[in-house]
């Protein structure tokens, strides 16, 4: 092998789809006029949380097993 080995970027994109998957779903689950009021809260928060938290903490977790 002659130089660095790249970020393998199926594996990366696929760590921040899962992130965007898990948001999606407290997104929906949101906006449910069936969930009770307070736990509809709870779940906005909850996705925005998955984005804000969810992409740093994956580019945290893929240095940390080579993936970057």
């Amino acid at each position: 092998m002659s130089g660095l080995p790249g970020p393998n970027f199926p594996l990366l994109l696929g760590g921040f789809l899962v992130v965007g998957i898990l948001a999606a779903t407290f997104f929906a689950l949101a906006g449910r006029t069936a969930t009770p009021r307070s736990r509809r809260r709870v779940y906005g928060v909850l996705w925005v949380l998955v984005l804000l938290v969810g992409g740093p903490l994956w580019l945290v977790a893929a240095a940390g097993l080579g993936l970057l």
